[in-house]
């Protein structure tokens, strides 16, 4: 098995776990967040610009650029969660609208004012090797932060298991009427969930930039915040199995890709192939609730 092929399905499923944890809690909160792509593009945008300008040493450039990249993107998710407390306007619509609408932004900015002056590429300049995460299995691009995906995971078992905070929004995603009727600070918890979430994507499109693109190009979401999603799904909104789901996620993406690239199809190909298996393992996972809710609300909006 080629070592560039699996390293490189282990970073895209570190990815997946990043942006699927924060999917998760927003599913786990009843609050479906579909605006996945445009946050992981505008934390990537911002952490590759703040890396690419601030020059205060590795480890202090890399903490700003993570904690801006997470603000920013937990702020676009939480305007979601204000609309519908403020207007009760539906959260999935909202935050897909808002990612919608910031991507085209971005995309200009990165061809226009932020573009690098060095390079062909529709990207922003490329960021220091002293900023860039370390390489676990060269020559592929799997790097550290596989590891601290694994962490993540982890983090936010206990959070939504062992907290009372995690315990409280796991209620409120079920039944948010008893939770009013419980005397549960709803409204806190939906603006805190959403920020999680947003804040999650931002770090996802971070991990991209430092470890995997150097650059933020226009594209370098595609797909990711979406297939991050259906990990979430398939792991039952669990933390832990959201683990072997984004491998699995991981290794469908990179080696249909393999086979689109070595067989002189189309890169579409790999998506059709991905899209096959969904389907097919998605039966199960249609029972649940919390997609059956999903599902409806996907009706109504066609």
């Amino acid at each position: 098995m080629n070592i560039y092929y699996v390293g490189s399905a282990l970073n895209i499923s570190a990815l997946y776990m990043i942006a699927g944890s924060g999917a998760l809690i927003s599913i786990k909160s009843g609050d479906f967040n579909l605006g996945g792509e445009g946050q992981i593009y505008l934390g990537g945008f911002v952490s590759a610009v703040l890396l690419a300008k601030l020059n205060l040493g590795a480890a202090l450039t890399v903490t700003i650029a993570l904690l801006a990249a997470f603000a920013c993107s937990a702020l676009m998710a939480t305007l979601s969660a204000v609309f519908k407390i403020l207007r009760n306007a539906d959260f999935l619509f909202t935050s897909f609208i808002a990612s919608a609408a910031i991507i085209p932004f971005i995309d200009g900015l990165v061809s226009g004012p932020f573009r690098s002056t060095t390079d062909n590429l529709l990207a922003t300049p490329f960021i220091a090797e002293q900023v860039r995460l370390p390489s676990i299995l060269p020559p592929s691009p799997l790097n550290a932060s596989f590891l601290a995906a694994l962490a993540l995971c982890v983090a936010a078992w206990f959070l939504l298991n062992r907290t009372a905070w995690g315990r409280q929004l796991c209620i409120h995603g079920t039944s948010p009427e008893f939770s009013r009727y419980a005397g549960f600070a709803c409204r806190k918890l939906s603006l805190s969930s959403a920020f999680i979430s947003g804040g999650l994507h931002g770090l996802c499109g971070a991990a991209a930039i430092l470890g995997t693109y150097f650059t933020c190009h226009q594209g370098f979401y595609s797909g990711m915040g979406w297939n991050a999603l259906s990990s979430a799904l398939i792991a039952g909104a669990n933390p832990l199995l959201l683990i072997p789901s984004s491998l699995f996620m991981g290794f469908i993406t990179t080696y249909s890709n393999k086979f689109a690239l070595y067989h002189n199809f189309g890169f579409d190909m790999s998506s059709m192939l991905q899209a096959v298996i969904l389907f097919v393992i998605s039966f199960p996972i249609l029972n649940g609730p919390r997609s059956a809710g999903l599902l409806k609300k996907l009706r109504r909006s066609r």
